[in-house]
């Protein structure tokens, strides 16, 4: 049965005034009650939900390293247990921001963080011109929509509306075309010199401004962009004569483009942003084998044990106030796992032929900015890495419902997988793909076997309410033997772990409705300026090309790129069979490839 609230919350009592965040005494075995020990501390209030690159996640960074080596693993970070790197956390508006619109000799003012303020993915500088409207900010030829077929915005100011003709709604007709970053873009690419953002008074939607966070695929826009006010919007249409409400119910009702220029009215904009970088730590301990040969090869298991600390970029609560997101599915479930699998393989230490890597992230809620770090700068061999164990929210089974991703990365996975369910304790679904919404996500672009255990998103996913009191322990022990029997499978059985690439994954331009097809995969975990690729899919255009994984693509054709949604907006006008010259930097040393576009 599952722990009574009242029950979990006097363990609770008992375990924090015993401790000052001391190691819990534990058992070997797979228990439920110590599941509740490492859970209830890493999801509690004191931890402000272990935001990456706060003092909290260091708290929970310690508390792994102390427990690591109580239960008498190695540590093998670049530093004892930890391997430090630095992430953008945030951005800081300095003194330099500004925002000033003339209208027939009337200024419209600004009021930072109130009426205005930059956007995460704006480039610093100053911007001036006049003022053009384009609508929506879409180029949509195919769908008989173009905010752009009657303006030219070349060296001027562009004024536009967040999403579309179609609302807020997420399934609209035109794809990744209502995303901010994509129609700055766009804008950029016609010679608009900075873009001002705002929701349209017609759009079902709370009245806030784009959040000041930053976009780790797209870090610098090219050009200035701030978002501003329905409200101060408005005024900047009634003190030029026009009603904004009635153009844009024109626009959303006949589904065509109203843009114009502005008679008389100029902007003047300028953003200065500094990014606010910080040190965090993955937490690595390794439990070395016993066969001669076999103990060189080595198995990770990991979980990533950071969240989204007091809300901000990620969360989903109602309120965007400061609110504690203590993450105990997400994932202090996965990295509980993580210690108490560790704990579990010390005991049988004597049993293991192959290696142990246990490795907690930080930096996943960013972009899976660890387990990059990781495989970019390993602290073994990452040729001997034979497979990847991955748990990313694994408190809250349903119905014995367990999703398992990478099913398709080896021959052995599933086979295996089967076989130890073979009570059908779980309803197991399988998705072959080894690119996912996790780190494992990381080692399978390096060509390493994967398996993902997740049991599925809930009402409470990323919100404040993902607390440890919700969290089905039962379950949670039975999803942590099946994977102990994975584990253990894996490290005594001398069998080859064989690799297999997935082919026709589903990768973010399909996601995104781009028509053509070019088989690169994306790499967010780093900031630079174009589009880095994580890898490419066999048999793909860009493989034939000779593109690879590290390149950054900088331009596309004749089109400039400098993050993902130039890239994506470079590939509009193309159809399959199409030869593209695509220019990347490859390892500091510009090259250029011709690639034949497929389709999809």
């Amino acid at each position: 049965m599952k722990l009574s609230k009242n029950l979990l919350y006097f363990l609770l009592l008992i375990f924090i005034s015993c401790s000052s965040v001391k190691i819990p005494e534990t058992s070997s075995k797979i228990d439920q009650s110590d599941l509740f020990k490492h859970l209830s501390f890493l999801a509690s209030d004191d931890l402000k939900g272990r935001g990456t690159g706060t003092p909290e996640i260091d708290k929970a960074a310690d508390y792994l390293a102390k427990y690591f080596k109580s239960i008498g693993l190695q540590p093998k970070g670049s530093s004892g247990y930890f391997q430090t790197f630095k992430v953008t956390t945030d951005l800081e508006l300095l003194k330099q921001n500004s925002l000033i619109v003339d209208v027939n000799n009337q200024p419209v003012t600004f009021e930072l963080r109130k009426d205005y303020q930059p956007t995460g993915f704006s480039a610093n500088g100053l911007a001036e011109g006049n003022v053009v409207f384009a609508g929506y900010g879409i180029e949509a030829e195919d769908l008989g929509y173009n905010d752009y077929a009657n303006i030219d915005v070349k060296d001027k100011i562009v004024l536009m509306m967040r999403y579309s003709p179609e609302g807020d709604k997420p399934d609209t007709k035109f794809g990744f075309k209502v995303q901010s970053n994509f129609k700055v873009s766009t804008a950029k690419s016609k010679g608009a010199k900075a873009v001002i953002l705002f929701t349209g008074p017609n759009t079902v939607e709370n009245d806030r401004l784009i959040s000041l966070v930053p976009d780790p695929a797209a870090m610098n826009a090219g050009i200035p962009v701030v978002s501003i006010s329905t409200e101060k919007a408005k005024e900047i249409f009634e003190k030029a004569g026009k009603n904004l409400l009635d153009i844009q119910k024109q626009i959303d009702s006949t589904q065509s483009s109203k843009s114009f220029e502005f008679e008389n009215v100029k902007a003047k904009l300028q953003v200065d942003l500094k990014p606010i970088v910080k040190e965090t730590r993955n937490v690595i301990a390794f439990l070395e084998g016993n066969d001669p040969e076999l103990k060189n090869e080595i198995i990770v298991i990991g979980a990533h044990y950071d969240h989204l600390g007091m809300g901000g970029r990620g969360s989903l609560a109602a309120s965007k106030e400061p609110q504690v997101h203590n993450g105990a599915d997400d994932n202090a479930s996965g990295t509980t796992g993580l210690l108490e699998l560790a704990e579990y393989f010390a005991s049988k230490k004597s049993e293991l032929k192959r290696s142990i890597l246990f490795i907690a992230f930080s930096g996943e809620e960013l972009g899976l900015l660890g387990s990059k770090h990781f495989v970019d700068n390993p602290t073994v061999p990452l040729e001997k890495i034979k497979a990847m164990i991955n748990m990313d929210m694994i408190g809250r089974m349903n119905e014995n419902k367990l999703t398992v991703y990478g099913t398709g990365t080896s021959p052995k996975w599933k086979p295996l997988l089967n076989k130890l369910n073979s009570d059908s304790s779980f309803k197991l679904n399988f998705i072959d793909g080894g690119f996912g919404p996790s780190d494992h996500s990381s080692f399978y672009a390096k060509n390493i076997p994967v398996l993902f255990f997740f049991t599925g998103t809930h009402q409470d996913y990323h919100k404040p309410s993902d607390d440890f009191d919700k969290i089905n322990y039962p379950g949670m022990e039975k999803v942590l033997s099946l994977v102990s029997n994975v584990v253990y499978d894996l490290t005594t059985n001398p069998e080859k772990i064989e690799f297999t690439k997935v082919q026709g994954e589903q990768q973010q331009g399909r996601r995104m409705n781009v028509r053509v097809y070019v088989g690169t995969i994306p790499d967010y975990s780093e900031q630079v300026e174009g589009f880095k690729i994580a890898g490419v899919n066999d048999g793909s255009p860009a493989e034939k090309a000779g593109l690879k994984a590290g390149d950054i693509i900088i331009k596309f054709g004749d089109k400039t790129v400098k993050n993902v949604y130039d890239y994506m907006y470079a590939m509009q006008g193309y159809k399959a069979g199409d030869e593209v010259e695509v220019v990347v930097l490859r390892n500091g040393q510009e090259m250029k490839f011709k690639v034949v576009l497929g389709s999809r």
